[in-house]
C-alpha cells in the first residue's frame, strides 16, 4: 500500500504542471451569438414583467370602479326598497283606518305615486353611476428567443 501511495506520488510529480492547470484556467469569452442572446432573453424578461405590471395595475383599478359601481347601485336600490317599503306600510295603515270606497282609492294612488316616485329616482340614480370601462385583457406572452445553435 506504501509503494503504491509513494509510485502514485512520483508519478504525479512527474506529469508536467500545465496537465492541471487547464482545469484552472480562466474561461474563454463568450461568443458573440451567445451574448446577444443572453441581452434578447434580458430584453425580452424586462418587457415581458413591464406588460405584466401594467395589465395588473390597470386590473386592479378596473376592479376599484367594479366595486365603487355595484356600491352606487347597491346604495340607489336599498334607497327604492326603503321607499316602496315606507308607501307599502303607509298604504296598509290608511287602508286599515278609512272606511269609506273614496279614502281607500286616494291611499292606493298616494301608494302608487310614491312607488312612482321612487322607481324614477332609482332609474335615474343608475344612469348617473359611471359605465364600466372594458375589462383589461390579459397580455400576450411574446415568443422566447432562440439559444444560438453555435
Amino acid at each position: 500500500m506504501k509503494k503504491f501511495l509513494a509510485l502514485a506520488m512520483i508519478a504525479s510529480l512527474s506529469l508536467p504542471t500545465s496537465a492541471f492547470a487547464e482545469g484552472t484556467a480562466t474561461p474563454k469569452p463568450k461568443s458573440q451569438a451567445n451574448q446577444t442572446y443572453k441581452a434578447a432573453l434580458e430584453k425580452w424578461k424586462s418587457d415581458s414583467q413591464a406588460a405584466m405590471a401594467a395589465y395588473k395595475a390597470a386590473l386592479a383599478d378596473y376592479m376599484a370602479k367594479a366595486k365603487a359601481n355595484a356600491a352606487a347601485r347597491k346604495s340607489a336600490n336599498d334607497a327604492f326598497k326603503s321607499a316602496v317599503d315606507a308607501a307599502k306600510s303607509a298604504y296598509k295603515s290608511a287602508v286599515t283606518a278609512s272606511t269609506t270606497a273614496e279614502a281607500k282609492t286616494a291611499a292606493d294612488n298616494a301608494r302608487k305615486a310614491a312607488i312612482a316616485a321612487a322607481t324614477a329616482a332609482r332609474d335615474a340614480a343608475i344612469k348617473a353611476i359611471a359605465a364600466l370601462p372594458t375589462k383589461p385583457v390579459k397580455p400576450a406572452e411574446a415568443p422566447k428567443p432562440a439559444k444560438p445553435t453555435a
